[in-house]
């Protein structure tokens, strides 16, 4: 079975993944408290997480991924677009249970800020406790490549012009291989006027 969803507010909630089942979470501007237990074989938890935020606004996302059987997967994809004092905390935490080979699990964040006084905060985690596992983790923070403004202004763009194009390219890209294109369409819509 495959349940995808699309989240444009909080969510608290605990999942149970049997055999071959399959969940994916695509998230905009939401808080998260979501926990999910991969107990069967084949099972597959994807999230997919944009935040964009300014002024004083704040977010956190608590994600925690307990794989219970041998051969799942599981995905965790945020990125954050930061500007004036907002705040932004990812806290992934996978777990590769005992005797439970064959695991593939990845987490990425990255965060853009454009502003001096934004500030994100990326813990991912990882708790293995057995072996023949396929399991890492990345985060990254800073502002807009320069060489791509550059590059785009020698173009004819403006400044303004060049940042919405790079923003935008980066907020598409957590939608890029979501599985359901209604849900794709929707989350672009409405990140669209980053």
């Amino acid at each position: 079975m495959n349940n995808f969803l699309f989240v444009s507010k909080n969510i608290s909630e605990k999942f149970f993944l049997a055999q071959n089942e399959r969940l994916c979470i695509l998230s905009f501007n939401s808080r998260s408290d979501i926990s999910v237990e991969l107990c069967g074989e084949g099972a597959v938890f994807e999230f997919r997480s944009l935040s964009v935020f300014g002024k004083e606004e704040r977010t956190e996302q608590k994600i925690h991924v307990l794989h219970k059987a041998q051969n799942t997967r599981s995905f965790l994809f945020a990125r954050h677009i930061l500007s004036d004092n907002s705040r932004a905390v990812f806290n992934g935490v996978v777990e590769a249970g005992r005797h439970c080979l064959n695991i593939s699990s990845r987490q990425l964040v990255n965060s853009i800020l454009l502003s001096p006084g934004a500030k994100a905060i990326s813990k991912p985690e990882l708790k293995i406790y057995c072996d023949e596992v396929e399991c890492s983790h990345g985060s990254t923070c800073g502002g807009l490549d320069e060489d791509s403004l550059f590059y785009l202004q020698s173009r004819g763009m403006d400044l303004e012009g060049a940042k919405k194009i790079l923003l935008h390219a980066f907020a598409a890209e957590v939608a890029k291989e979501h599985p359901d294109e209604g849900q794709r369409k929707n989350y672009l819509t409405n990140s669209i006027s980053i």
